[in-house]
Order: structure tokens, then C-alpha cells, then sequence
């Protein structure tokens, strides 16, 4: 991993309408007024570069940010413990010791929305259904786990996949494709398995018909096979 990257010059806010994920992205999709009215203080920063960090551990929590163009994951303890698309807000949740708990890393060229604190933590404190929608946020945020290590090596691959369709359509609208720009070994750290079985798993996927492996990701052509429930562990 590189060293973290000098601080980037803030550029014009970049949450508008203009904006190709402004009616669908984690900020803005309940289109509350008091939600809308935050995003001239968003701020869009970057380009990072692959394996930049945009934070890291430690440093003070001083904003929530999301995925404008990209992919981002955060490490903690040396794994992968989640992927960040497009859309989605993420370091929402802020550690009793007011800074960050993880790294967060660009995965290729990367641009993110910066949502400062002060403007979140206002809606937050003044309540009402801004107040609950990224209090909601917070939660999600808090809950998720990646995958258990002990389930077959098959099924935690499919539910990568499957969750990462429905992430997609949630926010881009009806999709099969699933980019995937992070490495193999990356995607083994979150899993819990190594970058071979990784490999191993989408060559079978492919071969019974399920997939079809590009080069910057996969096609889902069968569905139910991605989130059918395995048979036998793999």
C-alpha cells in the first residue's frame, strides 16, 4: 500500500443535479429538503490513485464521504472488512475517540464527495426525518461484517457477487454487470479465503453458466444461480 496521499485541493461542490447519481446516491435519494439543502457544502475531492488512502487510522474524524467515481474499500487490522461503490456514504459513524478506526483506500482512479461533519452532525442534532435517515445510516454502517470465513468458499463468493448486483441497482438502476478493479487477493481478504480460490471459485461460476469474467469485472447471466443456496460445500 502507498503512502497516504498529500491533502487534494477541494474542487466546486460536486452534488447538483448535474450529478449522475443525484436522485439515487446515499446523501440526497429521500430527496428531503434538509438533506438538499447540505449539498453546497459537499465537496468533491481527488483523483486518487490506486491504493492511495483517503484516511487512516487515527486521524480525526472531521467527514463523511462518498464514492463519486471509482471504488473504495476500507482495511482494518491488515483485511478487507468492506467495498465502498459508487453512491454509497460511508465514515458517517464516528468512534468515541472522534477519529477514524480504518483506512480507507482508493481502488484505481477514484474521486470521492466530501460531506463535512459539522454539516452532518447539525441535521443529526435538530432531528426530524433527515435526523433519522442518517441515524439509519450510522446503523448500517455500524452492523456490517464481511462475510464469515467458515461458510463454504462458494456460497461466500456468490453472496459477494449477489450483494454487489443489488448495491448497484440500488443506486445505477437495473444492472447485472458487477465491477470488480480491486485484486484478487483483495477480494480473498474480505472473503476470508486466498486470491487462488478466489480464481477458482469464478472459473466455476463461469463454467456452469452463471457468469461471464471480463477483464474490469463480471456479467451476471444467471441470476439464481448467484444466489441460490449451495448443495454441497465447495
Amino acid at each position: 500500500m502507498l503512502p497516504e496521499r498529500p491533502s487534494t485541493t477541494p474542487r466546486p461542490p460536486s452534488c447538483n443535479d448535474a450529478c449522475r447519481h443525484a436522485h439515487r446516491c446515499d446523501a440526497t435519494r429521500s430527496e428531503e429538503p434538509a438533506l438538499l439543502a447540505m449539498r453546497p457544502s459537499v465537496e468533491r475531492v481527488g483523483p486518487f490513485f490506486d491504493g492511495d488512502r483517503l484516511v487512516q487510522p487515527e486521524a480525526p474524524h472531521r467527514a463523511a464521504f462518498a464514492v463519486l467515481s471509482g471504488l473504495a474499500m476500507t482495511v482494518a487490522a491488515g483485511r478487507v472488512v468492506a467495498f465502498h461503490l459508487p453512491g454509497e456514504l460511508f465514515a458517517l459513524d464516528v468512534a468515541r475517540s472522534q477519529t477514524h478506526g480504518a483506512s480507507v483506500v482508493a481502488v484505481g482512479k477514484t474521486w470521492f464527495c466530501r460531506f463535512p461533519r459539522a454539516a452532518t452532525d447539525a441535521l443529526c442534532e435538530h432531528g426530524g426525518t433527515a435526523a433519522r435517515y442518517l441515524r439509519a445510516l450510522r446503523r448500517r454502517e455500524r452492523h456490517v461484517e464481511p462475510p464469515c470465513p467458515d461458510g463454504p468458499a462458494a456460497e461466500r463468493l456468490r453472496g459477494f457477487l449477489a450483494d454487489l448486483v443489488e448495491r448497484r441497482r440500488r443506486i445505477e438502476g437495473p444492472a447485472t454487470f458487477v465491477p470488480l478493479p480491486m485484486s484478487r487477493e483483495d477480494i480473498g481478504s474480505y472473503l476470508g479465503m486466498s486470491a487462488a480460490t478466489v480464481t477458482r471459485m469464478l472459473a466455476k461460476l463461469r463454467a456452469a453458466g452463471a457468469i461471464a469474467i471480463r477483464a474490469d469485472g463480471v456479467d451476471v447471466l444467471d441470476a439464481e444461480a448467484i444466489t441460490a443456496s449451495p448443495s454441497r460445500p465447495a
